[in-house]
């Protein structure tokens, strides 16, 4: 019984994270950018009804919950045919909302799942690959990083963290 109520209590927690994460998208959009001039943006739904796979609730309740404070970051992003991340990692999760074109993820199991225009993944703090489909992929992300970051994402080198087998 315990195990119903804690698997309800996250969906919950989790549908609240989607949810805010799609406005605070929406939102931010909307207001003055460092880089952006904000008369640049047109004013809509950046990314709507977008069905999102979280691959790591711990991850986000982690960042949420420490004591340096919470940084969000938001990065529209567009990637030619082919184009790969490389194996990395991130000090904060993220969720990415692929809006044009396709992106398929490997997470660090080797799962190869592939996102289109209209779907999502939220990644955690695991080791990940991403790369873009045959006519490329428009997507953004928003970055819920700790305070004290200092980077988006770190490559998988070795040091910080090591590309799965599936790698080689």
């Amino acid at each position: 019984m315990r195990s119903l109520v804690a698997r309800r209590k996250n969906g919950l927690l989790l549908a609240t994270l989607v949810v805010t994460g799609v406005a605070a998208v929406a939102a931010y959009a909307a207001l003055p950018s460092r880089s952006v001039p904000p008369k640049s943006v047109p004013l809509g739904t950046l990314a709507g009804q977008t069905s999102v796979n979280v691959l790591s609730v711990g991850a986000f309740m982690k960042t949420l919950n420490q004591a340096h404070g919470t940084n969000a970051v938001l990065q529209h992003t567009h990637f030619a045919p082919g184009q790969s991340t490389l194996w990395h990692t991130h000090p904060g999760p993220n969720i990415v909302l692929v809006v044009d074109g396709s992106v398929t993820l490997t997470d660090q199991h080797c799962n190869v799942t592939k996102y289109v225009a209209g779907q999502g993944f939220a990644t955690g703090l695991d080791v990940h690959l991403a790369v873009a489909g045959p006519h490329g992929a428009d997507f953004y992300a928003l970055y819920f990083l700790p305070g004290n970051a200092t980077v988006l994402r770190t490559p998988a080198t070795g040091e910080s963290a090591t590309p799965p087998t599936c790698a080689s």
